[in-house]
């Protein structure tokens, strides 16, 4: 099948209309016959008298295809032609002149007339007088008007009139499009239907009040937050504009099952830096119908086993804020380093200024030892503040998005700590997505220590570097100042980048190229750079990487492979 004088989305209309051009696309038992409308196209098992009827019915087809792009007296010719191979179907298309717009009346009426995102949206209609007729223009203004008049809680908005009336024998149209807002609605009183938590409590999930305008956004991110809470396995929202009263509040109604009130979980895995690894975690999701909540876990690794707890007490903005109390037991072999850590804490937890800000207070016990060096005990009580924000498209395999991380922490030894230090740490994570499969992500990480007392501080405090997710090519926090024996002891400093191109090749797999680098430092850096190629697979948990990196800093390596699964931000 040829179309001749169509290209762009004419042409793709066109084909999409054409009933002759489906006919590769059914599967049907008729009689075979050796008749194709084209060789790549036509099944040979097609009638001939199917094929003539679909060819008397492109000409209309066609023209109903260029209707919409203004062009409503084309001239048309058509052939069937039998060539050695069959039938060939060819169309000839003149568009002629195009149909403009002689009269144009876009207007609002109503109490929204004059709000401004409706006045927004009439500024930003497409259309105008000696316009050549579009229909997509003119349904992207009906649809631009009225959500802006529902969005804006004119729920019994209607068109009072919305038509195109085409002159064909003078090639001009009137488009008409008047909008009666009506009147503006607002949220009413709302009703839980639960019986598992406190009513007051669940009531401070909503962040509106009765008599804001009615917002469907609004409705959704109640939704969503309560979703999110695990408090509940199924929410639903009932909110009906006919149950609205005289003053056009409309009440809303959650419905919401409870999810179970325990939830345990168990985790298997490995990683080039702590090799295999297993977790359990505890969730007790309602302590009290206050929504307090308890949490524990364990974890278990060659270098590293832990077991923490954590209780929760939810505060203001409950589905984001909490108060939360901590204890946490830690062992640790990494490096040239053992460590034995107690550590007990509160911790104050809000979103505040668009970013998620953790507020606390730590007491912390640590024994550690480098080497063959002697054991020692440090007491820390650090007061800090955690500042992050995170931006992205998809959490599992983001295309477009940002993470910032800032800790800054203090001790003072004239306050239970055995050792004065200031300790700022900042990091930031980058993605951005090159086509519909490609990749760039970017890394880097800085840190800064200030202590006149740096031997006594615990390596908890102290920086390091290297490993899967800050140099590659280099072991797990290998990288650093050394004692005098060749003990990796940590640093006052810390300074670490990464770029790294990713593309998927086949479906959910590829590869990706990177160079690293950064270092652990009192004074003055030494980068040591590490660069390589990795396997990716996307997975429903995070992307998979298999990294292989070559450091130029170590003559002793030549390369190292590095094993991650996990979230990019």
């Amino acid at each position: 099948m040829r179309i001749e004088g169509l290209e762009g989305r004419l042409l793709a209309n066109a084909r999409l209309l054409l009933s002759i051009a489906q006919l590769a696309e059914q599967d049907r038992d008729v009689v075979p016959t050796r008749e194709a409308v084209d060789i790549d196209e036509q099944p040979p098992d097609v009638t001939l008298a199917e094929l003539r009827r679909r060819h008397r019915a492109a000409p209309g087809q066609i023209r109903q295809a260029v209707m919409p792009f203004g062009y409503y007296l084309p001239e048309i010719t058509s052939e069937l032609i039998e060539t050695d191979e069959g039938y060939l179907a060819r169309y000839r298309v003149e568009l002629g002149p195009p149909t403009r717009i002689r009269r144009l009346n876009v207007e609002v009426l109503g109490e929204g007339r004059d709000i401004g995102p409706i006045r927004n949206a009439l500024r930003g209609i497409d259309l105008e007088e000696g316009q050549r007729l579009v229909h997509g223009r003119y349904q992207q203004a009906k649809s631009a008007l009225f959500d802006a008049a529902f969005d804006r809680g004119y729920l019994d908005a209607a068109w009072q009139t919305s038509e195109i009336r085409v002159l064909e024998d003078r090639l001009q149209a009137d488009v008409y499009l008047v909008l009666d807002t009506g009147p503006q609605f607002s949220f009413g009183e709302v009703t839980f239907e639960q019986d598992v938590l406190n009513q007051r409590f669940v009531q401070k999930f909503v962040e509106f009040d009765p008599g804001d305008r009615y917002d469907v956004l609004e409705l959704l991110a109640l939704q969503q937050a309560l979703s999110e809470s695990e408090y509940f396995s199924r929410v639903q929202i009932q909110a009906d504009p006919a149950q609205a009263d005289d003053d056009h509040r409309v009440p809303i109604t959650v419905l919401a099952e409870p999810a179970p009130s325990q939830r345990y979980t168990i985790g298997l895995g490995y990683g080039s830096d702590t090799g295999p690894r297993a977790s359990l975690g505890m969730l007790l999701r309602r302590i009290n119908q206050r929504g307090h909540r308890l949490a524990g876990d364990a974890r278990v690794s060659e270098i590293e086993s832990s077991f923490g707890l954590r209780y929760d007490i939810p505060i203001r903005r409950v589905a984001t804020d909490r108060l939360s109390f901590s204890a946490t037991a830690r062992q640790e072999e990494v490096a040239d380093a053992d460590i034995n850590q107690f550590a007990v804490g509160v911790s104050h937890v809000i979103t505040w200024q668009g970013l998620r800000r953790h507020l606390y207070l730590q007491a912390q016990r640590e024994l550690f030892e480098f080497g063959d060096t002697r054991q020692q005990g440090v007491n820390l009580l650090m007061p800090g503040v955690t500042l992050s924000r995170e931006r992205a498209n998809d959490l599992v395999y983001p295309t477009r998005g940002y993470r910032l991380w800032a800790d800054f922490r203090a001790g003072v030894d004239a306050l239970v700590s055995d050792v004065s230090f200031t300790r700022l740490e900042v990091s930031g994570n980058w993605v951005r997505g090159i086509g519909d499969n490609t990749r760039v992500l970017v890394r880097a990480e800085a840190g800064a220590l200030w202590s006149d007392q740096f031997p006594l501080l615990p390596p908890s405090q102290r920086f390091f570097a290297g490993g899967d997710r800050s140099v590659r090519g280099y072991g797990y926090r290998d990288l650093g100042p050394r004692n005098v024996i060749g003990d990796v002891v940590g640093a006052e400093r810390l300074l670490v980048g990464s770029i790294e191109l990713e593309r998927l090749f086949f479906g959910n797999y590829g590869a990706a190229v990177f160079v690293d680098a950064g270092d652990a430092f009192d004074s003055t850096p030494a980068l040591n750079v590490g660069a390589g190629i990795g396997l990716r697979w996307r997975s429903p948990i995070g992307v998979v990487r298999v990294d292989v990196a070559h450091p130029f800093d170590d003559p002793d390596n030549d390369f190292r492979v590095h094993l991650t699964i996990g979230a990019d931000l």
